[in-house]
C-alpha cells in the first residue's frame, strides 16, 4: 500500500512538473508581437487633468484610452510657449516612479516629457507565496507597458508641438530593459537611451533576489521570471535596434546592476552605440546629485547626435570617466 501510494505521489509529481514545463515552454516561444499590437488599438480618449508647475514646465495627469480597453496613465509636462516645436522624451522610470519620473526633470527646459505609470504595485519584499500569487498581475502588467508606450507615441503624433523628428526613448532602472524591445519595434524614436540598466534578466533577477534572499529562492526567482519575461529580454531585441542610435549610461559601483550584464548587452548591440560610465551607485531619486549628473550626460549626448540643438542645462561632463 504504501510503495503504491509512493508511486502514485511520483507520477502526480511527474505530471505536475510536465504540465509546468509545457507551460513555460509555451509562455517562451509565443511570439507577442501582434498581441501588442492588438492589445494598444487605436487611440480613442485623451484626459488632460492639470497638476500644477515643475520648474517652468506645466504640469498635467494623462489618461489615455485605447480603442481595444487599454488604459494608460502617464505623467506629462510641457513648456508653457505652445507656439514652439519641441523634442519630446518617452521616459519609464524606476517601480517607485512610474508616472512621477516627470517631478525628476531636474533643470531641463524646452522638452516636453511624457512618463507612463506602471499598472502593478510592488511588495516591499516577496516571499515565495507572494511570488506565485503576483506572478499573473505582474506578468500582465510588465507586458501592458509596450502597448502603453505606443499609445503614449501616438499621442504625441497629434500634438502640434512635438518635433516628431525628435522623439527620445529613456528608460532607466526598472523601466531600462523595455528600451530594446520598444525600439526594436516601433521606429518612431530617434534615440533609444538605457540608464543604469542592462540585459540577462534571468541573472540580473536572482542578482537582486540574492541580496536579500537564500539562493534557492534566487535561483528559483530568478529562472522563472527569465521564463515568463523572455518577450521582453533585452538581449532578444538589442541587435534589432540599429540603425537607431543607442546609448547606455551606467555606474561603475552599480551594486543592482551587475557589469557583466551591462556589457553583455552593450557588446550584442550594433552602431551606433555608445556607452557613458559614471562613479557611482545606483541610481535614486532622493539622489538629486546624480540625477543631474545623469541628466547632463544625456543631454551632452544627444547635442552631439543633433538631436537636441542644445539643452538649458550644464552639459560639462568633466566629472564622467568614459
Amino acid at each position: 500500500m504504501a510503495r503504491r501510494f509512493a508511486l502514485w505521489m511520483l507520477l502526480l509529481l511527474a505530471s505536475i512538473l510536465l504540465l509546468l514545463s509545457l507551460i513555460l515552454a509555451y509562455f517562451s516561444c509565443k511570439d507577442y508581437d501582434q498581441e501588442f499590437t492588438d492589445k494598444k488599438g487605436k487611440l480613442a480618449a485623451v484626459s488632460l487633468e492639470p497638476a500644477g508647475k515643475s520648474g517652468e514646465a506645466e504640469k498635467y495627469w494623462l489618461r489615455l484610452q485605447g480603442d481595444g480597453g487599454l488604459l494608460a496613465e502617464c505623467g506629462l509636462l510641457v513648456p508653457p510657449d505652445r507656439a514652439n516645436r519641441y523634442p519630446a522624451f518617452v521616459v519609464l522610470g524606476g517601480k517607485a516612479t512610474g508616472k512621477y519620473a516627470v517631478d525628476y526633470a531636474l533643470g531641463v527646459k524646452d522638452v516636453i516629457i511624457i512618463a507612463p505609470d506602471y499598472p502593478y504595485e510592488p511588495r516591499e519584499s516577496y516571499a515565495v507565496v507572494d511570488v506565485l500569487t503576483d506572478l499573473p498581475k505582474i506578468r500582465t502588467a510588465l507586458f501592458d507597458m509596450v502597448p502603453s508606450v505606443e499609445l503614449a507615441l501616438d499621442y504625441l503624433w497629434t500634438r502640434k508641438d512635438v518635433d516628431t523628428g525628435r522623439v527620445v526613448l529613456l528608460g532607466y532602472s526598472f523601466g531600462a530593459p523595455y528600451v530594446p524591445a520598444l525600439a526594436s519595434r516601433d521606429r518612431r524614436f530617434a534615440v533609444a537611451a538605457m540608464v543604469y540598466g542592462a540585459g540577462d534578466l534571468q541573472s540580473w533577477i536572482r542578482h537582486n533576489v540574492r541580496r536579500y534572499e537564500g539562493p534557492l529562492f534566487s535561483d528559483f526567482v530568478g529562472f522563472l521570471s527569465g521564463v515568463l519575461l523572455r518577450p521582453l529580454e533585452p538581449l532578444r531585441h538589442i541587435h534589432n535596434i540599429s540603425p537607431t542610435p543607442f546609448i547606455m549610461i551606467n555606474g561603475e559601483q552599480d551594486e543592482q546592476v551587475p557589469r557583466r550584464n551591462v556589457e553583455m548587452l552593450f557588446d550584442a548591440a550594433r552602431e551606433p552605440k555608445r556607452i557613458v560610465w559614471l562613479s557611482s551607485r545606483h541610481v535614486n531619486p532622493r539622489d538629486t546629485s546624480l540625477t543631474r549628473t545623469i541628466i547632463r550626460t544625456l543631454g551632452h549626448e544627444l547635442i552631439e547626435l543633433g538631436v537636441l540643438p542644445g539643452m538649458n542645462t550644464d552639459a560639462r561632463t568633466s566629472d564622467l570617466r568614459r
